[in-house]
């Protein structure tokens, strides 16, 4: 039935009588002619037969050429708008054929017409939002949000920095060149989606053109931001220009209150007046300020300050950038200001939103010389990498920091990061405060790259930046991120003034933002590119095309093409995942040519196409700092989320057999699910909840049974043992070799880039396994079937990635978010009032940055982490700890003989007549902030029944790599010279078959027992290890000698990530265990 009026657009259309139907006229079976359909159904089943508007301006090109007619249905072109300003430079877009299965032909609009409130009237505006340049043309709608034919002097100049840098480096892309394609005028109704499209759950979803319009002045605001246009009070103004060149002398009283201040770092004010209260008692005549004083005091002496600014009472946003002379929230159209006391001529707001500026507390690190020294520690380590490159150009040094990235060192050589600037790291997090209730609240930090590592992630070192209250969730997190990154634009403007305690002198410092990092969900607010279920959903911005699962809304990043398979949108070839990742410099070129379409492209149908292709909802605010490594590289990975939480989510699953199995797949076809059996799974989970005796305390918390506890609340410690430490040897039983193979390839990826040194060597055999990995899982487990699909989640992909970016960002687990975590952990443990949990936090997090510069600035306030005086100090980070004997022991036997070996090591001659003696000693800790025991304190704990976790198997630094029992550590001296030994009880080489097999997962040795006796130095020891029982296969408890052969057999668990929780201030307690006591 045609239509009485003539259309232009195929889609929903409402006819004159208020009825909806579907217009379509492809050329199927509508044969060109306008057709009424009557259910969405029906026009979804056209798809395939309809014409892009691409595709359609091209075919009338062509015809216009040839001068024929135009193939196909001639429909009326809607009016072409004219150009942009600002065009890509041509050579960055070379011409190239257009795709005939061009991916995104048929995508429709993210947002249902009758869902998307684009045509709803604007709510008041700030004077700074630009009203339209020109009146829109004929064919565009009149309400369109967005005219941007021609921007305004500021956002203008952005486009034309993105469009300076394309052109800077158009010679280095490597992309295939696409077709310029005017932009089409806005339609007068838009097409209804013909399939969904998924995303991160969550994060915003529906970005329209007015939001990107808001980013474009969020980003001119941040740009053109100066120390006097923050709203900064006049004092902390002057203290960022003019720092003290001293820091202000404290009086007696102060420093007393100060202290008490700092005793308890969740100590409440009552409980600082109580104690202010018994003191005066005591001593009526001492003038100790009150906790309101002592706080004053504090923030004067230190110059920390907070931005506060006006937000909505659900969280929306905060009343800044294009919010800021709103009257009412923009989203939910609450007031902001309290109505009570705006009847009274008081603007008071309902709600407020306090930012904590990194600028003050940049400064407060340079006013003492002990924390200079730290401070100094970038440039210092900068500058020996650069000197050892020049002296050997051939070398690969092990990479063990940020600052052996190629990024880093790219800005380096290139002037932009100077030795007297300040290396930021930006990250954001969300949480729940409480357990049972809708408790949203996200937090951001600034982590100190000047610092030492063993420095950078202690809580003393990690700066607050802000609390975004909920209960709800953001609306806009851009606003909430606005005074923040406003307040660190106007210092790369204006530069940080800083007093150098150590050298005496004031300089400048360009505070420089190397990497911004977040989990998934809040990543998507930090790039604003779509989730992670898109057609391009690596967060690295790869380009990588996933495949789109038929009847479903989500791409799934496969690389091999699914058989029998022509699903419109996702039918291209095979993608080698060996191909080379492009460089940074590429990735930036081709996202600047992107975010500048996306910023030019007018029109809501347009814009939802662009924001389809690009990948890219609307501008990063990040855009508007100048001083931070181009987008989108300076969004790093994060390994923490990757690795012990989604990865370790798919592996249980296919393990249970507990994904998904479609109508056209058959569960017991999966032979790789070896705990889908229900017996199987306990038994298992009984297995592994018996290993906790195994694991050394420092292992942190063991890994609980999990057929009891992984559904509720199973911890990101917990999966990294079990999967990466545990999983590998009680797996080997149970699987077939052919997964099992497969699995032990991953897990050898996985803890190389897990490590905080990694060899340039290991890298590129972790960048082989995890990629090879990541083939052989589509073969083994997707099996090119289309209902398999949801098998290959965006973290397999992500982890051919987690190589590349160690090389050029450094050690992943430098930039992860357990920093964060950690600090959400402490920062929430302190809350002690919860009417107002939200501003209760907000002011731990400010009463953190108070306690973090004061004890930067006066080192007396510095916490005492010395060991107790009945430890002795070995040197190098080696503290012998009680239990101690206290009369020296005879060493005989076996033990004797070793240590008679070890002292004639040394030219130290024994008469065989001597007697040899030491003083015993029960724990010896070491470097890396684990404590070794030893076999004379925890067998006599064995024998009384209990059950320690052991902490007695060690890594030595011996020539041959073997595994050690610390039977003791003792004590003597001999010719004049004092000994700090360690009695080892070793064990067996490693088998060199299992070690091949399993790609060095599996490291099984035999205890040797009482057979064998080493003395070592006791600073040989390296670190403390785990030796799990190995279970058997059935072909080995099938053997006649099994028990002889296999009782005794271990595999060595190294606690992944040990450096990274020990840098982030974990480490064992040396406080005594009720087996300490002196003998």
């Amino acid at each position: 039935t045609t239509t009485a009026t003539q259309p232009t657009q195929p889609g929903l259309w409402v006819k004159p009588d208020g009825s909806h139907v579907y217009l379509c006229n492809c050329r199927g079976p509508c044969e060109g002619r306008w057709t009424e359909l009557k259910t969405s159904k029906q026009y979804h089943r056209h798809a395939k037969h309809r014409l892009s508007p691409e595709e359609f301006l091209l075919e009338q090109g062509q015809a216009a050429a040839a001068g024929g007619p135009a193939p196909g249905p001639l429909v009326p072109c809607p009016a072409v708008r004219e150009a942009a300003p600002g065009h890509v430079p041509a050579q960055v877009r070379p011409a190239a054929p257009q795709d005939k299965n061009d991916p995104y032909e048929d995508m429709p609009e993210l947002v249902d017409i009758n869902y998307d409130d684009d045509d709803d009237p604007e709510p008041p505006r700030a004077p700074s939002v630009l009203a339209p340049s020109r009146a829109p043309s004929p064919a565009a709608r009149r309400d369109s949000p967005m005219q941007v034919d021609a921007l305004d002097p500021e956002l203008q100049a952005i486009v034309q920095d993105i469009d300076q840098f394309i052109a800077e480096h158009a010679h280095e892309l490597n992309l295939e060149g696409e077709v310029p394609v005017a932009p089409v005028a806005n339609p007068l109704e838009a097409p209804e989606p013909e399939y969904g499209y998924g995303e991160d759950i969550g994060v915003p979803v529906e970005a329209r053109c007015q939001e990107v319009r808001e980013a474009l002045e969020c980003i001119r605001d941040i740009r053109r931001s100066t120390l006097d246009n923050l709203g900064l009070d006049s004092e902390t103004v002057d203290h960022l220009h003019h720092p003290p060149r001293a820091v202000l002398a404290l009086t007696n009283f102060e420093r007393a209150g100060m202290r008490m201040f700092l005793a308890r770092g969740d100590g409440s004010q009552d409980n600082y007046e109580d104690n202010r209260a018994a003191i005066i008692e005591l001593h009526n005549a001492d003038d100790i300020p009150s906790y309101d004083q002592i706080k004053r005091r504090i923030a004067s002496v230190t110059g920390i300050s907070t931005i506060c600014m006006a937000m909505c009472v659900n969280s929306c946003v905060v009343f800044t950038g294009p919010f800021a002379e709103l009257a009412d929230c923009p989203t939910c159209r609450e007031p902001r200001y309290d109505p009570w006391h705006l009847a009274r001529g008081d603007q008071v707001p309902c709600r407020t939103f306090e930012t904590f500026p990194v600028g003050p507390q940049i400064q407060a690190m340079y006013a003492s010389p002990e924390n200079v020294h730290l401070m100094r520690h970038c440039a210092q380590r900068t500058q020996e990498i650069r000197d050892a490159a020049t002296a050997d150009p051939a070398a690969h040094p092990d990479i063990d920091n940020v600052y052996c990235g190629k990024d880093y060192l790219r800005e380096v050589k290139e002037n932009r990061i100077k030795d007297d600037d300040t290396v930021l790291m930006f990250s954001l997090d969300g949480a729940q405060l409480y357990t049972n209730k809708l408790s949203d609240c996200w937090f951001f930090i600034w982590v100190l790259y000047d610092l030492p590592p063993d420095a950078r992630y202690k809580k003393r070192y990690v700066l607050p930046g802000g609390v975004i209250g909920g209960p709800n969730k953001p609306k806009n997190v851009d606003s909430f991120l606005i005074p923040a990154l406003s307040h660190l634009s106007a210092l790369q403007n204006d530069g940080l003034q800083i007093w150098d305690a150590a050298e005496q002198r004031q300089f400048r410092s360009d505070p420089y933002l190397l990497l911004a990092t977040a989990d998934g969900p809040g990543m998507a607010y930090l790039n604003l590119m779509v989730g992670h279920q898109g057609a391009r959903g690596c967060r690295l911005y790869c380009g990588f095309c996933g495949q789109l699962k038929p009847t479903a809304n989500t791409y799934y990043p496969a690389a091999a093409k699914p058989d029998d398979y022509d699903q419109d949108g996702s039918s291209h070839p095979d993608v080698s995942l060996r191909t080379r990742v492009g460089t940074s410099v590429e990735i930036c070129a081709e996202y600047a040519q992107n975010v500048r379409e996306v910023i030019v492209t007018g029109g809501r149908a347009n814009y939802q196409r662009v924001r389809l292709e690009t990948r890219i909802a609307k501008p990063s605010i990040f855009t508007g700092l100048r001083r931070t490594l181009l987008l989108p590289t300076g969004f790093g990975a994060d390994l923490m989320h990757l690795i012990t939480l989604n990865l370790t989510d798919l592996i249980i699953s296919l393990l249970r057999g507990a994904l998904v199995c479609e109508p056209t797949d058959d569960l017991e076809t999966w032979d790789w699910a070896v705990f889908a059996d229900r017996p199987t799974w306990k038994a298992h989970s009984k297995l592994v909840a018996d290993c906790t005796h195994y694991l050394p305390g420092s292992f942190d918390r063991p890994p609980r049974n999990p057929a009891e506890k992984i559904s509720s609340g199973y911890k990101a410690w917990e999966y990294l043992l079990y999967i990466y430490g545990l999983l590998p040897g009680l797996l080997r039983p149970l699987q077939s070799p052919l997964y099992y193979k497969s699995f032990c390839r991953f897990v050898s990826g996985i803890r190389i880039v897990l490590q905080r040194r990694i060899p340039a060597a290991q890298l590129r055999m972790a960048h082989v396994r995890l990629v090879e990995h990541a083939e052989e899982f589509e073969q083994l487990y997707y099996q090119r079937r289309v209902d398999c699909l949801r098998f290959v989640r965006q973290s397999i992909h992500a982890t051919v990635h987690l190589a590349t970016e160690a090389d050029r960002l450094g050690p992943g687990a430098l930039y992860s978010q357990r920093t964060l975590e950690n600090y959400i952990g402490n920062v929430t443990r302190e809350m002690k009032q919860h009417v107002t949990p939200y501003a209760n936090v907000s002011e731990r997090a400010r009463h953190r940055c108070l306690i973090i510069a004061l004890r930067a600035m006066y080192p007396i306030f510095a916490t005492d982490d010395s060991h107790p005086a009945t430890s002795r100090d070995l040197g190098d980070g080696y503290w012998l700890l009680h239990a101690r004997e206290r009369t020296p022991s005879t060493v005989a036997g076996q033990e004797r003989e070793a240590l008679i070996t070890y002292l004639a090591a040394r030219n130290v001659e024994v008469n065989d007549a001597a007697a040899l003696r030491g003083t015993r000693w029960a724990r010896l800790e070491l470097p890396n902030g684990q404590i070794a025991r030893t076999a004379w304190k925890e067998e006599a704990l064995e024998i009384r029944g209990k059950k320690p976790r052991r902490s007695r198997m060690v890594k030595a630094s011996l020539a041959d790599g073997h595994i050690a029992e610390v039977r003791y550590f003792f004590e003597g001296t001999a010719e004049g010279e004092t000994f700090a030994l360690a009695m080892l009880s070793l064990f067996s080489a490693p088998d060199v078959d299992l070690y091949c097999e399993t790609f060095g997962v599996l490291w099984v040795c035999n205890y040797a027992g009482d057979t064998s006796r080493m003395v070592v130095d006791a600073k040989d020891i390296v670190s403390v290890v785990a030796m799990v029982p190995l279970p058997c296969t059935p072909t080995e408890a099938d053997e006649p000698d099994a028990a002889q052969k296999y009782d005794e057999r271990y595999f060595l668990i190294e606690k992944p990530g040990l450096d990274i929780a020990f840098l982030g201030g974990y480490a064992q307690d040396w406080e005594g265990d009720d087996d300490d006591a002196d003998l």
